[in-house]
C-alpha cells in the first residue's frame, strides 16, 4: 500500500534497514549509527516505534469473546474495554504456535495484535476454527488502522497535546479514530496505539515535532527488553517451547476453563515441571558472550544464551538464556565454557511460572 512506503521512507532517510514481510509492511531494524541514541530516547524521552507490520484483527460479535477465550491461554472476557494483555495461541499438545496482544476494543469486539510476519497464519487459525459462532473477522491494516508505539517517560505528555485523554481509550485525532493502551515495557511507559490510516501521517508527523522524541527500531527495542527481562517469540523462545518454559506466567490462566492446549498446560503446573526453562543473566561488561552462545556448569552443557544486551548497566550486561530447569534453581553460576571460570549469575524472569 502507498501508506506503507510513505512511512518507510521516514526510517530510510534514517538509513534504516527495514525488514519487509508479505503485503509490503516494512518493520525498521536498525539504523546506521544510532543505537546509544535511541536507546537514550526510550530512557529519557520518547521513541516511536512504527508497527505497522503487526496484523491486526478484529473479532466483532456477540459471540466473538466466548470464540477467542477458547482458542488462547489468557482469560479474554476479564478483560475491560480499553484493556489488553498479552496471550498465546497453542498447539493441542500444548506447545506454543503463535504470541499475540489482545485488546477489548469494544463491549463486543476484541482485537488480536500479531508479532510481525505471524498475521496470516494466525488468521487462517482463527478462520478454521470459526464454524458457528456469531462473529465476524476483519483485518483492520487492510484500511482502517496501523499500530505506531510510543515508548519512554514522555509518552504519554505527546498523546495528550494530540488529544489523548488517559480516561478513555478511543479518541479523536483530527477526523480519524484512535486507540491507545497502556502496557509498560518493563518499568518504561509504553503506549500501544492503533491509529487511522487516513490521519496516521500527520500523527507521526506531529508526535516528531516534539523535542527529544525520534524513531527507533527493533535493535533498541530488544535492548530495554533484555534489560527488563522480556522474552520474545522467534528469539528466545519459539513453537518447541511450552509456555511454562518460556516463563510466560502473565500470559496465562489456569482457572478458565478449556481451550486449546489446556490439559497439558494444567498436568505440567500441577503435577511437575518442563525441562528447560528462561532465565535472567547478568555478565561482567567485559565477558566475551555472544548470543547463542552455549552455558556450562561442572563442565556440563547446560543451555545457550538466547538474548544480550549490549548496553552494560553498572558493569555488567543483561541477557536471556534457555538452561536444564534443575540448574535454573539455587545460586549456581555459569561458564562459557567447560574449563573457564563461572562468572554468570542468573535469576528467575519477572514473570516466570511458580
Amino acid at each position: 500500500m502507498e501508506i506503507y512506503k510513505n512511512i518507510d521512507e521516514l526510517h530510510l532517510k534514517l538509513g534504516c534497514n527495514i525488514q519487509e514481510f508479505e503485503g509490503g509492511a516494512g518493520l525498521p531494524t536498525s539504523y546506521s549509527d544510532r543505537l546509544a541514541e535511541e536507546i537514550n530516547l526510550l530512557l529519557h524521552g520518547c521513541g516511536l516505534f512504527d508497527l505497522k507490520s503487526s496484523w491486526l484483527i478484529a473479532l466483532k460479535g456477540a459471540e466473538a469473546g466466548t470464540f477467542l477465550q477458547g482458542m488462547v491461554t489468557s482469560d479474554v472476557l476479564k478483560l475491560e474495554i480499553g484493556q489488553m494483555q498479552s496471550s498465546l495461541i497453542c498447539a493441542n499438545k500444548g506447545k506454543i504456535l503463535h504470541h499475540l496482544e489482545i485488546i477489548r476494543s469494544r463491549e463486543n469486539e476484541w482485537i488480536v495484535s500479531c508479532d510481525p510476519g505471524e498475521g496470516r497464519a494466525v488468521g487462517t487459525i482463527l478462520d478454521n476454527f470459526h464454524v458457528r459462532e456469531e462473529l465476524e473477522m476483519r483485518l483492520l491494516n487492510s484500511g482502517e488502522m496501523l499500530r505506531l508505539d510510543l515508548i519512554g517517560p514522555a509518552a504519554e505528555k505527546i498523546l495528550l497535546k494530540l488529544g489523548y485523554s488517559p480516561e478513555k481509550a478511543d479518541w479523536k485525532f483530527e477526523a480519524g479514530a484512535v486507540i491507545s493502551l497502556k502496557s509498560n515495557l518493563g518499568k518504561l511507559p509504553r503506549l500501544i496505539n492503533l491509529v487511522d490510516i487516513n490521519v496516521i501521517q500527520n500523527f507521526i508527523k506531529l508526535v516528531l515535532n516534539n523535542a527529544n522524541v525520534d524513531l527507533t527500531g527493533l535493535e533498541a527495542f530488544d535492548e530495554i527488553r533484555i534489560s527488563a527481562g522480556i522474552p520474545r517469540f522467534g528469539v528466545d523462545y519459539s513453537s518447541g517451547n511450552f509456555p511454562q518454559e518460556a516463563g510466560l506466567a502473565d500470559h496465562i490462566s489456569y482457572n478458565k476453563g478449556c481451550y486449546i492446549g489446556q490439559e497439558p498446560h494444567a498436568r505440567m503446573y500441577h503435577r511437575g515441571h518442563p525441562n528447560w526453562v528462561l532465565v535472567w543473566l547478568k555478565l561482567p561488561e567485559d565477558s566475551a558472550a555472544n548470543s547463542g552462545d552455549a552455558l556450562f556448569h561442572n563442565a556440563k552443557e547446560i543451555g545457550k544464551i538466547t538474548s544480550l544486551a549490549g548496553i552494560p548497566e553498572r558493569g555488567n550486561l543483561r541477557g536471556i538464556a534457555m538452561i536444564r530447569h534443575e540448574l535454573a534453581e539455587g545460586k549456581n553460576l555459569f561458564a562459557l565454557a567447560e574449563d573457564s571460570q563461572p562468572i554468570i549469575q542468573h535469576e528467575a524472569l519477572p514473570n516466570t511460572i511458580v
